[in-house]
């Protein structure tokens, strides 16, 4: 048994890649309400390579822009600052999420393609459940599952008492997770996200996106129904979905919780979401394959 203690996801959090800083520095102007659009297309031009990431996602099939954006502020123009600070997070993610995780049986870009699945079934999701800003459920999606980049290994090493634990108790993966290294992909999440200071809504989707009975009360209505719709879309992910590492199947959907935030299963509503979401898919595909061109 490998116990993994805070020192050590300290210290691996901290060998992480550096995100790129034209990123970051975008992603935090857009939390503060007195930025403008001049000002966005002045730092992302600086970088030549994030501009290009950011126009290729634009002209994906996935935005669907009738006509081609040729310049950084006609996309900030036309994104708005809602979108643009999903797709920032989207190129930010891949950097970290785009490598393979052998402790969940996840080969180099499983993880990416299932965080990317879940972002784009989140934002569905929370634009069925009208959420005023359903980008805010895309994010949390995408970003909900980078504690395995760090616990993979110990997972790996861990994964046939895991396995075993899940069956002799009843109990999902998280769970077994937790109680066999000491700590769960969830918690190693949010110590990534604190080091990589995202907003606190961030931080919760990953915090609690498997145990959304878990909420502290102090966690606001809006807040704890996009946790939900996290949950829900990760679920439906691991179903579904491409990417889906040796947890994938076993999941367990906390239907009470959901109900309590105000998102109701009953009347066949996994079904006909689960034909909506499939339909997504190319979507995803497109998305994903915009990312890998080489610039041209």
């Amino acid at each position: 048994m490998s116990i993994i203690t805070l020192q050590e996801i300290t210290r691996k959090v901290e060998r992480l890649p550096e995100l790129p800083q034209v990123a970051l520095r975008v992603s935090r102007l857009l939390e503060q309400e007195s930025t403008n659009a001049d000002q966005l297309s002045q730092i992302i031009r600086v970088d030549a390579s994030f501009t290009s990431q950011v126009l290729k996602l634009c002209n994906s099939a996935a935005y669907g822009f009738a006509r081609k954006i040729t310049t950084v502020k006609e996309a900030v123009a036309i994104l708005g600052f809602s979108t643009l600070r999903s797709m920032v997070y989207t190129i930010m993610a891949k950097v970290v999420l785009d490598r393979p995780v052998p402790g969940y049986s996840l080969n180099e870009g499983d993880l990416w393609y299932n965080s990317l699945t879940c972002a784009v079934y989140a934002k569905h999701i929370g634009q069925k459940e009208r959420l005023p800003d359903p980008e805010q459920a895309f994010t949390g999606g995408l970003l909900r599952d980078i504690g395995k980049i760090v616990l993979g290994e110990y997972v790996g090493a861990n994964y046939s008492a895991i396995e075993q634990l899940t069956v002799k108790e009843r109990i999902d993966f998280l769970e077994a997770e937790e109680r066999i290294i000491g700590f769960n992909h969830c918690l190693v999440g949010t110590r990534i996200a604190e080091k990589w200071n995202l907003p606190p809504l961030l931080v919760n989707c990953i915090r609690h996106h498997h145990k959304p009975m878990k909420l502290p009360p102090t966690i606001q209505p809006l807040e704890a129904k996009i946790i939900g719709i996290v949950h829900l879309a990760d679920a439906l992910t691991q179903m579904i979905g491409q990417g889906s590492g040796s947890d994938g199947l076993m999941y367990c959907l906390d239907v009470d919780s959901l109900a309590k935030v105000g998102i109701d299963l009953k009347n066949n509503y996994i079904e006909r979401l689960m034909g909506e979401l499939i339909d997504l898919n190319p979507i995803i595909k497109d998305l994903a394959d915009s990312m890998k061109r080489k610039e041209d």
